[in-house]
């Protein structure tokens, strides 16, 4: 009877004690997960590699890990860890959350060709398991990486699928600009300004401020690559009242910019020059460096 007692009471020790490592360990998988969202990968990175120390399969830290990783652009390192996360991984969705990830990292360390092959085997998955949501944004990372790697047309056939697959008009949006996007730099004006203007309308309905002015703009930059300097007017000048009326200085910029380079593009530099300034005042409001930078070098080329 004691000897019964003694094994129940280790038993229950036990039990108490593999619990209450579950919890500290979880704990320690949300911290490490608390620092990718506030933005300090770097110290995501740190406490991974120290976990992983004492338990180097832990799917969980191997996957914060390469999300730090990932947030540092260390791509290479992060095709590894994530290789060890899919080896870990248990189930389907496991497994195609793994691949979409990896990727990720193939795309950021430019091998497109892996990272197509990366999307297509997590989207196999999503289709195994009929989820729709998974399918639709797997079509489109690999459109994306096809873009990327001068695979126009494959890269507009993924988008499409991924347009059949979309719920609202966000999703139908996103498709639409993109598509619109490669037929811009395939030089298909027509296309593009069909698929975009398909984007600016399911915005207008759907989308915030901030889509609908990009695909405003977008429009009217394709309007003016096709020389319709008229709509491509029409579709400036109305984000840039949607920014005004919204206070949106960002965008009230960045339309000022844009109709700057039609202004050169109809040789009017006198206005061109007055609305870079202004994009440029506006600007200091906002703070944004890549913005300033294209304003910039607009106005510099005017200089000489």
């Amino acid at each position: 009877m004691r000897v019964v007692l003694a094994v129940f009471l280790c038993l229950a020790f036990f039990c108490q004690a593999s619990a209450a490592y579950e919890v500290d360990v979880n704990k320690k998988i949300a911290e490490c997960n608390q620092f990718i969202k506030n933005e300090m990968p770097e110290k995501a990175l740190d406490f991974s590699s120290q976990l992983l120390k004492k338990n180097a399969k832990n799917r969980d830290v191997v996957l914060c890990k390469a999300r730090a990783q990932l947030a540092l652009n260390l791509f290479s390192e992060a095709v590894s860890t994530l290789t060890m996360a899919d080896l870990l991984s248990n189930s389907p969705n496991e497994h195609m959350m793994s691949l979409a990830m990896l990727g990720n990292a193939y795309k950021g360390a430019q091998q497109f060709a892996e990272a197509i092959t990366s999307y297509q085997k997590s989207l196999a998955i999503a289709k195994s398991q009929m989820n729709k949501n998974f399918e639709r944004i797997a079509y489109g990372l690999i459109g994306e990486a096809q873009t990327l790697n001068n695979q126009y047309d494959d890269a507009i056939l993924s988008y499409q699928s991924a347009l059949k697959l979309g719920l609202n008009d966000n999703e139908r949006a996103d498709s639409f600009e993109h598509i619109a996007s490669i037929y811009n730099l395939q030089k298909k004006h027509n296309q593009a300004i069909e698929y975009q203007v398909k984007a600016t309308l399911a915005y207008t309905h759907y989308g915030d401020l901030d889509a609908q002015a990009n695909a405003g703009l977008e429009l009217g930059l394709y309007y003016m690559n096709a020389g319709e300097y008229g709509p491509a007017e029409k579709a400036i000048n109305k984000i840039l009242k949607l920014a005004v009326d919204n206070g949106g200085a960002y965008w009230e910029a960045k339309s000022s910019l844009y109709l700057a380079n039609l202004k050169i593009a109809n040789n009017q530099i006198a206005e061109a020059k007055t609305l870079l300034e202004r994009a440029q005042k506006l600007n200091l409001e906002v703070g944004d460096a890549i913005l300033a930078e294209s304003i910039s070098t607009v106005l510099n080329k005017l200089s000489k």
